[in-house]
């Protein structure tokens, strides 16, 4: 499976095509800039090129060589290999699904949990037809990967304003908010300090996002690993 950065884009171009088939290049042309990161490229060339998510190094796949290609060149087509999955440049996307698919169906998700991610099979695993719903879900599984990488690192800290109402004044007297909670004086002063805290918006999303991940009926094994 492989899958690129791409900016927040509002259009996105789409092609859909099956693995180990072969497609005129002219069939190409919405995604002529993303075809032209991958075509004629070995596995092991894009790697090194950052294109690659899962998995993380091409010689711990089973199923892939370093030297095969997701799409070749072959006179004035292309030819798909046996990767599939989703990538993105830009604006564009390419899926490429199984070619066991019937119209209608779609296992490429299903699939890609259980080969790449070496998840358990799940019966009624939501793969929706809506495209941007089917990649939301995809995000999901992606989420772990990522906060694994970004927590070698440690944790993220970042300067936050604090409101305190108390005796040990440390920062700066907030006038306003002082007369109001402290007339008649009683002791305490209200003020505000910058702290530089793990307690911060950025801590606060990751902590809901496992949250959520963990009410799916997936969730708390698949965080387990």
């Amino acid at each position: 499976m492989a899958i690129s950065n791409s900016p927040e884009v509002m259009h996105m171009k789409l092609l859909r095509i099956k693995d180990n088939s072969q497609q005129k290049k002219d069939a190409f042309s919405q995604v002529a800039k993303l075809t032209g990161k991958i075509a004629d490229k070995t596995l092991e060339q894009l790697e090194r090129e950052g294109v690659f998510v899962f998995p993380e190094t091409i010689k711990d796949a089973k199923d892939i060589t370093q030297d095969q290609m997701i799409l070749q060149s072959v006179n004035d087509t292309y030819r798909s290999g046996n990767v599939m999955g989703f990538l993105g440049y830009g604006d564009e996307r390419l899926a490429i699904a199984s070619r066991f698919c019937r119209e209608g169906e779609d296992y490429l998700f299903q699939y890609l949990l259980d080969k790449v991610l070496d998840f358990p099979n799940i019966v009624d695993l939501d793969a929706d037809a809506n495209q941007d719903n089917r990649l939301f879900n995809f995000l999901l599984f992606l989420f772990p990967h990522y906060l694994k990488a970004a927590m070698r690192k440690g944790l993220f800290k970042k300067y936050i304003r604090h409101r305190y109402n108390d005796g040990n004044v440390k920062g700066t007297i907030d006038v306003a908010r002082h007369i109001k909670k402290n007339i008649p004086f009683v002791g305490n002063v209200a003020y505000s300090q910058r702290e530089f805290s793990y307690d911060n918006s950025l801590m606060e999303l990751v902590r809901h996002t496992i949250e959520y991940i963990k009410r799916k009926p997936y969730g708390k094994n698949f965080l387990s690993k």
